[in-house]
């Protein structure tokens, strides 16, 4: 299917040729992109989209890697080192995400390489037989959404050390990038210290006055109304304005989709039961 192929207007194909302008990464996705406007019930609702999309940030190799800069920078403030240092991916030992893909390329951006190289964990059981009694730990992710995540992470560690007698640790938090709200709501429950390169507001509630917010989150709200209501046992009540309300506009270069960016971008069903193009994949 070819943007061509679709019964779209005047007005929807310039939004197109803008968003094509201002996102090059939607250049290839003219089938999604027309989908995602024949959602649209009117002209307020296209606008909508035009104006998130126009802000979405997407982690491209040049800003991966400038993030991979700035932790390195980071623990070196924090003054630590990697004799009693280790980095844990928050991977499950059986799950491939984010984190994980996310370590492979911080490894060779630390000094000195090789020695902190032997101190990457890919996941959080791996951790359990290397970290020792008042070593520090960072908690690793490539996109810190809530914050919930990592909290739960950090907890489910310091019971499997607890278990093996390893006591008096000190944790970290790094990221590429992460929502402002979710860097802080981890400081607020742990009192400990938390990096993300580049933080990110909420695209609606954090971006707007009151007034105008509560008008967009109401034409948001009126999209996800045409989605499916379920897609592989998931609520779409539960990932509304993205999961923890997050409203997230961010996705790295080629990678999974976070379930923090609004649902209408990622979620596949609709609500006549047929699945969708979606401008964004999530696998999991």
């Amino acid at each position: 299917m070819t943007l061509a192929a679709q019964k779209i207007s005047a007005e929807a194909l310039a939004d197109m040729l803008e968003m094509f302008a201002v996102q090059p990464w939607l250049q290839t996705l003219h089938a999604e992109m027309a989908e995602l406007w024949s959602l649209c019930q009117s002209r307020e609702e296209q606008i909508l989209l035009k104006t998130l999309l126009s802000k979405f940030y997407i982690l491209d190799s040049a800003k991966e890697h400038a993030a991979c800069r700035g932790i390195a920078e980071k623990i070196i403030e924090w003054g630590l080192v990697h004799t009693d240092t280790w980095i844990v991916a928050t991977a499950n030992r059986e799950e491939i995400d984010g984190s994980t893909a996310g370590l492979q390329k911080l490894k060779n951006k630390m000094q000195p390489i090789e020695s902190w190289h032997a101190r990457m964990i890919s996941n959080i059981p791996a951790a359990v037989d290397k970290i020792k009694s008042g070593d520090n730990v960072l908690l690793f992710d490539d996109f810190i959404g809530s914050g919930g995540k990592m909290i739960t992470k950090k907890e489910w560690l310091i019971r499997l050390l607890v278990k093996e007698g390893v006591v008096g640790n000190k944790f970290f938090y790094v990221g590429f990038t992460g929502m402002r709200f979710g860097v802080e709501h981890i400081k607020a429950a742990t009192g400990e210290s938390v990096f993300v390169h580049h933080a990110l507001l909420k695209g609606i509630s954090e971006s707007y006055p009151a007034v105008e917010a509560a008008g967009m989150k109401s034409l948001m709200l009126q999209l996800e109304s045409r989605l499916g209501k379920t897609y592989r046992n998931k609520k779409l009540v539960d990932y509304s304005l993205g999961y923890g309300k997050s409203e997230a506009l961010y996705c790295g270069q080629n990678d999974n989709c976070p379930n923090n960016v609004f649902p209408i971008l990622w979620w596949p069903t609709r609500g006549d039961g047929g699945y969708g193009k979606t401008v964004l994949v999530r696998a999991g």
